[in-house]
């Protein structure tokens, strides 16, 4: 039986248009740093390579290797982690990913790398890493972005942290964008790192 992110995993990818707490546990993924705008060709780019190595996990099996706990599964969507510099959005840069299921092991990734770095068409390859990360207690929210600016999303945000005696841990956002091909940036789940108000 498949996993479907779309279907098990709503809470994460597809939660509700207010915001909320959840708790966000260890996911791995695979990540390139971003260097130019969010969806300029430059982030395809990254992103390109990106899904190339999650599909190359995905199918590990007809490589000649089956991971400990393989499943098929759906390829999750990308993701980007915002680095600020304190209250400066202006010094932001961020970090596009992509999750990767949780059989996944050290020989299912260098596997991965090693298929793509056959190919040879993947020059971004070597500035890919494979990082663990633990969101814990988090804020979070999915708007349209057709419909709604995100700076009217982090106030609904910034509304509920006060309201619940909760702060930002720290000045980094992450951004999920559920969407596929052209409806890519469509909707975004706006996350935030939280900790208990002093």
């Amino acid at each position: 039986m498949m996993q479907d992110w779309k279907m098990e995993e709503q809470k994460l990818y597809a939660p509700a248009t207010e915001a909320h707490a959840v708790h966000i546990p260890k996911q791995f993924y695979f990540v390139i740093d971003g260097r130019r705008s969010i969806g300029s060709e430059d982030f395809h780019e990254r992103l390109r390579v990106l899904t190339a190595l999650s599909e190359a996990v995905q199918s590990m099996p007809q490589h000649g290797y089956c991971p400990p706990g393989f499943t098929h599964y759906s390829l999750y969507p990308p993701e980007t982690l915002h680095h600020t510099q304190g209250q400066d959005a202006g010094s932001a840069t961020y970090s596009l990913m992509i999750r990767q299921p949780d059989f996944i092991d050290n020989e299912t990734i260098d596997r991965a790398f090693n298929l793509l770095h056959k190919d040879r068409k993947f020059p971004l390859l070597p500035e890919v890493a494979f990082e663990e990360f633990e969101d814990g207690l988090s804020v979070q929210l999915r708007s349209s972005q057709k419909h709604e600016p995100a700076v009217v999303a982090f106030r609904k945000i910034d509304h509920f942290l006060l309201a619940n005696a909760l702060k930002r841990r720290n000045f980094q956002h992450r951004e999920i964008y559920p969407g596929q091909g052209s409806t890519l940036f469509d909707e975004v789940v706006y996350r935030v790192f939280a900790e208990e108000a002093e």
